[in-house]
């Protein structure tokens, strides 16, 4: 099943700054999952992680960001809620 990106970027607020609850937000809504996502999620424990769902979830990081994602280039390898979180900080683009 195909994401539309432009949709789950437009039910998260629009503001460049995201907080935690927003990048769960985002990334429950790019896997689609019913699943309970937390700073514990990762690839492993959560069946949709898969590769395209990883694809989602960056390109859904992307569009929230205005691009700011883009020269950020572990962020492609974080694949947990932890480590992504970790380099939004660490690049100021989350609170």
């Amino acid at each position: 099943m195909t994401i539309n990106p432009i949709e789950v970027y437009s039910s998260i607020s629009s503001n460049l700054n995201m907080t935690e609850k927003d990048l769960i937000q985002l990334i429950k809504k790019s896997l689609q999952t019913k699943q309970k996502i937390d700073v514990n999620s990762n690839s492993n424990n959560i069946e949709e992680w898969d590769s395209v769902g990883h694809l989602n979830i960056l390109s859904n990081l992307d569009i929230k960001l205005k691009g700011a994602t883009s020269n950020i280039s572990k962020i492609a390898t974080a694949t947990s809620v932890k480590k992504i979180l970790n380099i939004l900080k660490k690049n100021k683009l989350i609170k």
